[in-house]
Order: C-alpha cells, then structure tokens, then sequence
C-alpha cells in the first residue's frame, strides 16, 4: 500500500516547490490564519475541461449556471464528508496501535505479512479471532479505563467518550470491546477489497484520513528534490517558502509502527533539512507552512512552537526495522536525517517484543522549530485567504 503514497508524495514534493520559489532577495510573506472556500470562477477552467461521468454526482447532468449556483453549498458540504473521514482515521490509528503496540500489552506484535496475506485469501477473520489480537483486545481495553501517562492510550479514549462510551463501567468496558473488534474487522475488511481492486485508483476512494506517517515519505520527497535540482528546475538557495499538504503524525504507522516513544512528525524537519543539504534554501531564510484539516496534527505542531518559544527543542525518534529489506538509499538517508537543522542525541531504548529496530535521535533548536507554521486548512477545496 506504500506503494501508492510515495508517487502521490512524489507528484506532491513537485507541485509545492514549483509554487513556493521566490526571487532572490524577496522576503517571505507573513503567514495568514484564515481560509476561504475555492469560488466557481476559480474552479470553472477546471470543471470546463473535466468529463462529464468525473464530475462529483451532486454536479453531474447541471448546466455550467446550474453548476455555479450550487458551488457554494457543494463546497461546504463536500469540505464536512472530508472532515468526517477524519473521524474514521482516528479508528484507523487506534486499530494500529491495537496491532502493532508494545507500551499496554506483552501480546506478541500482529505482522503486516500475515494481515495481507491471509486478506488475499479473504481469510483476515483468522487474526481477529486468534488468541494474540483477541489478548491484545483485553489489555487494550484496560489501558483505555487507566491510560495514565500513555499519550496514545489517552488519544484512545477521547475517541472512546466522543462516541458515547464511558469505559469506567462494567457495560462500557464491554462496548470498548465491541468497538475494537468492529474497527478491526472494518481495516482487515479493507485490506481485503484492496487485495481484490481492480484498479489502484480504487483503491483509497473511501479510506479514513489518518494522521500516521514515517521517513519513508521523506526519502521521496528529497529524491524528487534531487531531481529537480538535477534538472535545473531551481537554482541555489532559491526556496524561501514551503507548504507541505498533510505533514502527518507518528501515531502508530500502519506499516508495522511503533508506540514507545512520543508522538512526533517528521516531514516539516525532513523537506527543511533536504532543502539545505541539497543547497536550494539556507537555514536562516526559510519559512514552513503546514496545512492540514487534522486538528490533532495542527495542535501538536502549535504545541512544539510554544516550547520553543520558552527554549524547547523539538527531539526526533527515528526507529528503522532492519528485519526488512530496505533500499540501501533509504538506510544512507535515515543515517543522515537530521544532520543540517539539528545535533544527534541518545535515542529512547527500544523495548523487548518490537523486533529487530535501531533508534536514533536528533535535536531540533528552537529556531528551526519556529519556522514551521501549522494552517487548518482544506486543501482540496479552501485556499488561504490573501
């Protein structure tokens, strides 16, 4: 399923950049906080061109003026399904951290291979049922009645009492229960329809928005970087300003993540450290937007500025699975990730049960962390206001 993200964050890394130089010697604008609808006149050259049977159903069979006057309440509407999705995200990472989690239970991880290769045979109702998933399911539901420190666990359960669950009763443990098994078997239900797709475009049309990311994203991004430098694209020290659509947060990957350090995102400090390194901004001029509908994204990312406003510095866990065949390229980039906005620090000690992974860590100083500006922001239809 990687497979898809990376070309989407490929043709992405090559849209922002291409809008985001600036002339030598312009000073970056100041951010905006608000947003505003894409009007019709704004979206018509592209519905204009558009078939007929691409068109959201709510448009199809209007004429262009029919098409104008519903724009408005279209677009609204269309930005709420979008942020629902967000909602069936937040079950998406609590289902991962449910897999894939070590700090709230001594179950044995779930395998991402044992997941895709039972849901090709239709046959994912084998690990739901198993004795490890349905232990992990006890512990789970006990680390969500006593969540304590665990900032996951803790995310879990507003999740849990937003849906009406008080987890504190006999009756709601049991409902927890339910919701974890009906949120499981929902994501191996859908591992199962992407084994059986018959087209790669069809295969995230209804997926929730999750926030979950990783560095493998991020090695994209710089080869894409490097090949825009390589092809003249964008001379040196060109890039002043950078927005980066969706930078996720290192919740619990579906890719077999991890939950034993804190929550973190990595690809606001992943494109400024390419950018220097491969020489297309300097570390003094440069100012990160991050956009995103996600409002534990955005918080977490505000959250970081204000430590860094009292000095903090903002400490990246980068953990690397060496049970996995990676490309040499990818290990070179982890081992160097980091190195032009921050100083290498001991990383958290690993715990017993998450496999063979290496742990570094890199500090950020403040004045790195300060550039990065989170938007709440619709991308597919909103623009910042000017």
């Amino acid at each position: 399923m990687k497979t898809l993200s990376m070309s989407v964050v490929l043709t992405t890394a090559l849209a922002f950049l291409l809008v985001s130089a600036q002339a030598p010697g312009q000073k970056p604008a100041p951010a905006v906080a608000a947003q505003t609808n894409i009007p019709y006149l704004d979206a018509k050259p592209i519905l204009e061109v558009l078939r007929k049977d691409l068109l959201p159903a709510e448009l199809q069979g209007k004429t262009p003026a029919e098409i104008e006057s519903a724009w408005p309440a279209w677009v609204s509407q269309h930005d709420a399904k979008i942020r629902a999705r967000l909602e069936r995200g937040d079950d998406d990472s609590i289902v991962n951290l449910l897999l894939f989690g070590v700090t709230f239970t001594t179950q044995p991880r779930t395998k991402t291979s044992d997941i895709l290769t039972l849901a090709a045979r239709a046959r994912t109702s084998e690990i739901l049922q198993g004795r490890i998933v349905q232990g992990r399911v006890e512990d789970m539901v006990a680390g969500i009645v006593l969540p304590g420190a665990n900032e996951r666990l803790q995310f879990a359960r507003q999740v849990i009492e937003r849906k009406g669950i008080d987890p504190t009763t006999p009756a709601g443990r049991n409902q927890v229960r339910g919701y974890l098994d009906e949120e499981t078997k929902r994501v191996f239900a859908g591992y199962e329809a992407y084994a059986r797709a018959p087209k790669p475009s069809l295969r995230f049309d209804d997926r929730g928005l999750s926030s979950d990311t990783s560095i493998l994203s991020d090695f994209a991004v710089e080869r894409a970087l490097e090949a825009i430098r390589s092809g003249g694209m964008l001379g040196a020290g060109s890039i002043r300003r950078v927005a980066i659509v969706g930078p996720g947060l290192d919740f619990t990957d579906k890719l077999e993540g991890y939950d034993f350090y804190p929550q973190q995102t990595f690809q606001p400090f992943g494109v400024i450290d390419s950018l220097i390194r491969l020489g297309l901004a300097s570390r003094g001029n440069l100012r990160l937007t991050t956009f995103d509908l996600n409002l534990k994204i955005n918080q977490h990312l505000d959250a970081a500025r204000q430590r860094a406003r009292a000095g903090g510095a903002y400490v990246l866990q980068l953990p690397l699975d060496t049970d996995l065949h990676l490309n040499p390229d990818l290990v070179t980039y982890w081992k160097r990730f980091g190195d032009r906005i921050g100083e290498e620090v001991k990383a958290v000690a690993a715990p017993l049960g998450v496999g063979s992974v290496q742990l570094r860590a890199v500090r950020v100083p403040p004045a790195i962390v300060m550039t990065i500006v989170p938007r709440d922001l619709n991308i597919v239809l909103q623009r910042p206001e000017p």
